[in-house]
Formats: structure tokens, C-alpha cells, sequence
């Protein structure tokens, strides 16, 4: 699956309902975690440094989409604290 059709899933998550947003969440996150996964092996396989390249710079938007929606889940969960209530 593509990072831009992940990145759509999370951002459809993140706009449901508390309880079906847990559910998609979990499922999103182990994709993009299993993307990562096959991201990574195909950088240690790669040969040329423009390819390294260019899966690097896919892993790394797949790690911030993965970050996002790891703090969304655990805003969800009430484990971390919103910005918004931080600053006040």
C-alpha cells in the first residue's frame, strides 16, 4: 500500500467516532508498521545511492504519518495530554 492511500486512512480515522477510530487506528498503525518493516529491507538490499535515497525519504514520511497517528491514538486512549491543555 502506498504512503499517500495510508496517510488518506489516518486522516479518515482521525475524523469517526471515538470507538471506530480506535479500531482503525490499530489497523493503520500495524500497516505502516509493516510497510517500515519492507521499507527497511529494501534499503539494505538497495545499490544505488539514488535509490537509497528515495527509499529513505519514504521511510521517512511513513515514520511521521506513523508518529501522527501513534499520538492521536494515545491522545484517544487519555494516555498523553492534548497541546491545548498543556499550554494553559
Amino acid at each position: 500500500m502506498k504512503n499517500s492511500k495510508i496517510a488518506k486512512y489516518l486522516h479518515k480515522a482521525l475524523d469517526q467516532d471515538d470507538a471506530k477510530r480506535k479500531d482503525a487506528l490499530i489497523d493503520i498503525l500495524a500497516k505502516m508498521k509493516k510497510k517500515e518493516r519492507k521499507l527497511k529491507d529494501k534499503l539494505d538490499s538497495a545499490k544505488s545511492d539514488k535509490e537509497r535515497e528515495e527509499i529513505a525519504n519514504k521511510l521517512k514520511v511513513n515514520r511521521a504519518h506513523r508518529r501522527k497517528g501513534i499520538k492521536a491514538y494515545r491522545q484517544l486512549m487519555g494516555k498523553e495530554e492534548s497541546q491545548d491543555t498543556q499550554t494553559a
